[in-house]
């Protein structure tokens, strides 16, 4: 069948398939929808040498789904999932892979374009793709604050040396003394190395991780983390 919507041949899968193409109207589909949000990504911890495959799913409806499957270039099934509730169905999806060897983890999700299809609780159809690239943006290096040190409590600057190809960047601080652990998370433009802490989130006698992040333009990222301390 060579029907074709977004781009996207018409599958016609097995029994158990959550898509089948739906009778032809006048641009070859009736009642199709897209999905808002359809990401495939590799992130890669520099400093813990994990890589995993991130993959998100969001159709573009108020409804959940029922049902998702994503098709890897091949059309190996490496998402299938039904929803708990399938009356109400769930409409937003993360899913993270292990973190083998990175060269294993990068075989098993080969570079190209993924296929998702959806099926809503109303039984509505949704289609769509996304590209996974194995290209990865160079790791950052953080500058301050320096791994393992000790230092006033109060405000913060951390900073770390450009990344040529990072479109944007990810500053994550995390304070592991706090219960429950305190976590933020902010993104900056690509032609800034630096982001300021406010002092009212930097305690006394606590241990606290940083991350920072490169994102390429094709959506994968590299972290890097240290860690530091506060004094009394």
């Amino acid at each position: 069948m060579t029907t074709r919507h977004f781009g996207i041949p018409a599958l016609l899968l097995s029994a158990g398939a959550v898509f089948l193409a739906p009778a032809a109207g006048a641009n070859g589909w009736r009642n199709v929808g897209e999905f808002e949000d359809a990401t495939i990504r590799v992130e890669r911890n520099d400093t813990d040498g994990d890589t995993e495959i991130v993959l998100t799913a969001k159709p573009l409806t108020d409804k959940g789904l029922a049902r998702l499957t994503v098709l890897s270039p091949q059309w190996r099934k490496v998402v299938e999932t039904d929803a708990p509730n399938r009356t109400q169905g769930l409409r937003e999806f993360l899913f993270e892979s292990p973190e083998p060897e990175e060269s294993q983890i990068l075989r098993s999700y080969p570079a190209g374009t993924y296929l998702y299809f959806g099926t809503a609780t109303d039984g509505q159809q949704f289609v769509g793709s996304a590209t996974l690239s194995h290209e990865l943006p160079g790791a950052p290096v953080i500058i301050s604050p320096v791994e393992a040190s000790a230092i006033s409590p109060g405000a913060l600057v951390i900073s770390w040396a450009a990344v040529p190809d990072a479109a944007q960047y990810i500053v994550e601080f995390e304070n592991e003394s706090a219960d429950p652990e305190e976590s933020f998370s902010f993104i900056v433009g690509a032609d800034t190395t630096s982001f300021a802490v406010p002092g009212t989130i930097v305690s006394p006698s606590s241990d606290y991780q940083v991350g920072v992040a490169s994102v390429h333009e094709n959506g994968n990222v590299v972290f890097v983390e240290t860690t530091f301390s506060t004094t009394d």
